[in-house]
Formats: C-alpha cells, sequence, structure tokens
C-alpha cells in the first residue's frame, strides 16, 4: 500500500524522548529525530548534509519532510553560522592603536566561547591566495560544529591580511555550504566581517565603473563590485540563508558605508534603531558589541522531525510521558514553525524542561487516521510487517 506525502491539517502530537543536555540559552533549543542514523545527541552539529547544493533560485534547500510512522526520539537542532572574514590588504589598515585585522581576532576571541556549546561555527576566510590575488575559498575553512571557537581562532592565527576582496564569490561558497546542512530554517546564518570594498568582478569595464577608494581601475578586478555582491547576498536571504553584516571603519571614515548600509538591508538582518544598517564597528567596543548582538539573535526554540504526519495522519509529543498540548498561538505546547521542513517550536518553558538531561522527549507519528476503536498506538511490529508487505508489492 503506498502513502501519499501530504501534510497534516490539524496535527496531534505527543514526545517522549532520548536524554539531551543543558545549554546555555543564548542558542536556540531545537531537536529532530533519530530516523538519520549518524545523528545522535553526540554529534557536533544536528545537521547533515543533503547533497551538493546550490543557491539556484528555484531550488528549496530543503525538500519536504515524508511521512514514516513510528516513535521517534527527539535531539537538539542547533543553529549553524558561518563566519565571513576578509583578510584583503586593507584589513591591515590602522585601527585605534592597532589594525582592522588584530581588532577583529581579538573581538571574535572574546564573543565565540561564550556560544562554543550552543552555536555550530563554521568560517571561510578569504581570499584564498595573496599578492593581490582575487581568489574566493573553494570550500569553508572550517564545517560548522559545535566546540569549533577554537578551530575557528586558530585558523584566524595562520592568517595575514594579504590580497583582494573577492566578496561576493566568496558569500556564494559559504552560503550554499550552509545550503547542504539540514537544520531549522531560522538557524542558519551568515556573518560577514568586512571593510566594506568588494572587487574582483571581471566583467566590469575598468573604463567606467567606480574604481575601490585608494586605487586606479587599471584592471576590472579594482572596480568596486557592489551590485553583484549585494545580489548574492540577497539570493541567499531568499533561500532562508540571513547575512548579518559587520563593517569595520574608522570613525572617520564612511566611504563604504552606503554599500554596507545595502548589504545589511538585502540580507534580511538589518540593525534596527540605528541611523545604519550594519553593524558599524569604529571601535573594539563597539565591534564587541555588534557580535554580542548578532549572536543574541541567532536561532529560537525550534526542533526538528523527519517523520511529518500526512493529511489523515497524527503527531504527539511527549515530554517525559506527558502529552505537550499543540498550539498554533505560540502562547503554550508547541506549534509548526515550518511545517514542509519537519520544524516545531516549543514555548520557553517547555525548551527549557526538553533541555534537561535524562529527559524523555520523542515524537508519536501515524500516517493515517486510525481505525474506529483503535487506541492510535503505532505498533512497531505492526509497522515492520507493513514496511515487509510493501517490499513484496503488497
Amino acid at each position: 500500500m503506498r502513502r501519499s506525502f501530504g501534510f497534516p491539517r490539524r496535527p496531534k502530537v505527543a514526545v517522549a524522548v532520548a536524554s539531551i543536555g543543558a545549554f546555555a540559552a543564548l542558542a536556540s533549543c531545537g531537536a529532530r529525530t533519530a530516523l538519520d542514523a549518524d545523528l545522535d545527541a553526540s554529534a557536533p552539529t544536528d545537521a547533515g548534509r543533503d547533497g551538493d547544493a546550490t543557491l539556484d533560485a528555484d531550488a528549496d534547500l530543503d525538500a519536504r519532510v515524508g511521512c514514516v510512522p513510528g516513535d521517534f526520539p527527539l535531539t537538539r537542532a542547533y543553529p549553524s553560522v558561518m563566519l565571513v572574514v576578509d583578510r584583503s590588504t586593507s584589513m591591515n589598515t590602522a585601527f585605534g592603536t592597532s589594525t582592522r585585522w588584530v581588532v577583529l581576532k581579538e573581538a571574535l576571541a572574546a564573543a565565540l566561547p561564550p556560544i562554543d556549546r550552543t552555536i555550530a561555527l563554521g568560517a571561510l576566510i578569504f581570499p584564498a591566495g595573496g599578492g593581490g590575488a582575487c581568489v574566493a575559498p573553494s570550500a569553508p575553512d572550517l564545517d560548522p560544529a559545535l566546540s569549533n571557537a577554537s578551530a575557528v581562532m586558530a585558523k584566524l592565527l595562520e592568517r595575514n591580511p594579504s590580497g583582494s576582496t573577492p566578496t561576493a564569490e566568496s558569500l556564494e561558497v559559504a552560503a550554499s555550504s550552509l545550503a547542504g546542512l539540514r537544520t531549522a530554517t531560522s538557524a542558519r546564518a551568515l556573518v560577514l566581517a568586512t571593510d566594506g570594498a568588494p572587487g574582483c568582478n571581471t566583467t566590469l569595464d575598468p573604463a567606467t565603473c567606480t574604481c575601490i577608494s585608494g586605487t586606479r581601475c587599471t584592471r576590472a578586478e579594482r572596480c568596486l563590485d557592489d551590485t553583484r555582491t549585494i545580489a548574492t547576498i540577497a539570493r541567499a536571504a531568499a533561500k532562508d540563508i540571513p547575512t548579518y553584516v559587520i563593517g569595520l571603519q574608522d570613525a572617520t571614515n564612511a566611504t563604504y558605508s552606503d554599500v554596507l548600509d545595502a548589504m545589511a538591508v538585502a540580507g534580511g538582518k538589518p540593525r534596527t534603531g540605528a541611523a545604519r544598517k550594519y553593524y558599524a564597528a569604529t571601535s573594539r567596543a563597539e565591534l564587541d558589541a555588534a557580535l554580542v548582538a548578532i549572536r543574541a539573535q541567532v536561532g529560537e526554540c525550534t526542533f526538528l522531525t523527519t517523520s511529518v504526519p500526512s493529511a489523515d495522519g497524527t503527531i504527539v509529543l511527549t515530554l517525559d510521558g506527558a502529552e505537550i498540548p499543540f498550539d498554533p498561538s505560540g502562547v503554550s505546547g508547541w506549534r509548526w514553525q515550518n511545517q514542509a521542513n519537519g520544524e516545531i517550536a516549543l514555548t520557553a518553558d517547555q525548551c527549557t524542561r526538553a533541555s534537561r538531561p535524562g529527559v524523555a522527549f520523542k515524537a508519536t507519528v501515524a500516517c493515517e487516521a486510525p481505525d474506529t476503536g483503535a487506541s492510535g498506538a503505532v505498533d512497531a511490529s505492526e509497522v515492520d510487517a507493513e514496511a515487509d508487505s510493501e517490499a513484496d508489492g503488497g
């Protein structure tokens, strides 16, 4: 018997669960079922790759989740953040009593440890070459993982500013990498730290383009590549990968502020309540504040399930054997955050309970309405027997 992979109109939920540890409140609470064999409570990140992902405008980052009947333990889904760090020659510019590069590393060294166990961090440092090269990395330096703060800092300490600024191409690589991770749609993000002068677009005309400040456009690579960079950021945001923009500039130098503003707006996470839409870091203190503000925004209390009931099916969430009520208003219990992607959001109090060590937290999924008089429980032997029947063509 074939089952359609539709989605429930008014789902029911129960969650009984495998134990998950307590984590800091900076990141979201989240979980996914253990249908994926490589995902367990000790894994560095819940996000598994869905093959070679790109930012094709017509492609969905997450396929619709089908229905599989049974009981599934839920595990934490962590936000995945890719730091996209500009190390071009201009990052050697004086910044207070130091340089932009040194101050950025010091600020990251302070901001990353508090989220080391609650956000899966990755890093892409660009350009890949030196000596004026316009070479974007072909892959991130580090894929997102928990406890990656020290590894990120080690990568930064290995590098010094050098080369040009292939911002658009580097963002494309970083966003495509995040697109290959299955996590909550609200839990992916790029954090771009740059001094705001993207270049390296060989299709531009040096005779008519805007030159990067302080240079002569003797070749296309020295043209300001703002239009392509903004479009790349907007395309990622349209695929649920927002970009937070940190602009490192001297307080008296606003040369690229308009470009940085446009990038921040395109990224879908502009700064609110401030004249500038990007996170302006004209000092170490401002950079620290920007990183703290960004890390507080990434992720919500989201769980993932890899089995979503069909239109006539049910899903019941239980926490230590007690059913959590479905509440689409989000006031109490749980609600669908993105049903097609199997995203479940819990209220803060339920999230705190679900994060405690030893808590039993599970989802029970039925793909069809129970027979009249049936208890509604799904017996594992019946599921196995039905699977065998279907394999035999029944």
